[in-house]
């Protein structure tokens, strides 16, 4: 069993994933896909990855950033002056 394939496909035919991964895509454009099989592990670091992006997201989506000034400010009272 191969564990790995590239294949070439027309925009409009993308799944839903792969045309959200291009901002969309263009219909009219000719993609090249490549699929590989991941390993348990690296299964689970991208699991974790995405998990970790979610987090991030709904974070910003609930406003618990901070501004520039802000950040710079608690990494200097961290770790002192650059």
């Amino acid at each position: 069993m191969r564990n790995s394939a590239s294949v070439v496909i027309q925009g409009d035919k993308l799944q839903p994933e792969l045309a959200a991964a291009l901002d969309g895509g263009e219909a009219e454009a000719v993609y090249a896909v490549h699929i590989k099989k991941l390993t348990v592990e690296e299964a689970a670091e991208f699991l974790e990855m995405r998990a970790k992006i979610q987090e991030g997201i709904a974070d910003i989506e609930a406003g618990n950033i901070l501004d520039e000034d802000e950040a710079f400010a608690l990494l200097e009272a961290k770790y002192g002056k650059i």
